[in-house]
């Protein structure tokens, strides 16, 4: 067992993990942040989504499972889709697609935070008004601006994060405007990151995790009461 932890040490020592939001594109745990993947990355997962991490219409637990791909290196674009009951059948019966876009304005320099803008929810299934918020599903249009800045600290990674979040969709609640956090990685194993935020309605803390080179492991506990999990494969194409 001593040998197995101490290899998997080794082979995430070299790597910084970017996090996963619950929406499949690169943030915090359920909070904005204008940490994007190196261009060419790809990442294929899923969430499984407790009942208060979904719009106030849905009231069951979920999962979602997306493809997120940085293919310039300013711009991230996701496809989510979450699995809802339509006609309260007790099971799954669809999904739910959601686009999400991110765009890098500025990269992080020494003495400069990275911004970045976003959207999740971008389109909605109203062919007559694709932008209308009071039509068609939508369920996770927000819009926002988010900036991050890392500070190293004899090897140990910490970065500050925030975001002002704007709604694009009615069927979706903010208690308040921003959000963000404090994430930190640990010199001793770089492939982890414990995270701490506030995500407009409630505070959450978590952490990833980078196993076997290319698996990512994500557990969070929102409003400190309700868990939520995901995991995904990370590669590069480039």
């Amino acid at each position: 067992m001593r040998r197995l932890c101490a290899t998997l040490l080794l082979v995430a020592s070299s790597v910084y993990l970017y996090p996963q939001s619950s929406m499949g594109v690169s943030g915090l745990l359920n909070s904005p942040s204008a940490v994007m993947s190196k261009d060419g990355t790809v990442k294929i997962g899923g969430n499984f989504l407790n009942t208060n991490m979904t719009p106030d219409t849905w009231d069951y637990n979920t999962f979602n499972f997306f493809l997120n791909i940085t293919f310039l290196p300013f711009l991230e674009v996701a496809i989510t889709n979450t699995a809802f009951d339509l006609y309260d059948e007790g099971k799954f019966t669809n999904v739910d697609r959601a686009i999400c876009l991110k765009f890098r304005l500025l990269k992080e320099r020494k003495y400069l935070p990275s911004v970045v803008i976003g959207s999740n929810d971008v389109l909605t299934s109203n062919t007559s008004n694709l932008f209308d918020p009071g039509r068609g599903n939508k369920y996770f249009g927000t819009h926002y601006l988010a900036i991050s800045k890392h500070i190293d600290i004899s090897g140990n990674k910490i970065g500050v994060h925030a975001a002002y979040n704007m709604l694009s969709s009615t069927k979706q609640t903010i208690n308040f405007p921003l959000s963000g956090g404090i994430s930190f990685s640990p010199n001793f194993y770089k492939g982890l990151n414990l995270i701490a935020e506030y995500d407009t309605r409630n505070f959450n803390l978590g952490g990833n995790i980078l196993i076997f080179k290319y698996l990512y492991l994500q557990l969070f506990v929102q409003d400190l009461k309700y868990l939520s999990f995901g995991a995904q494969a990370q590669f590069s194409i480039l």
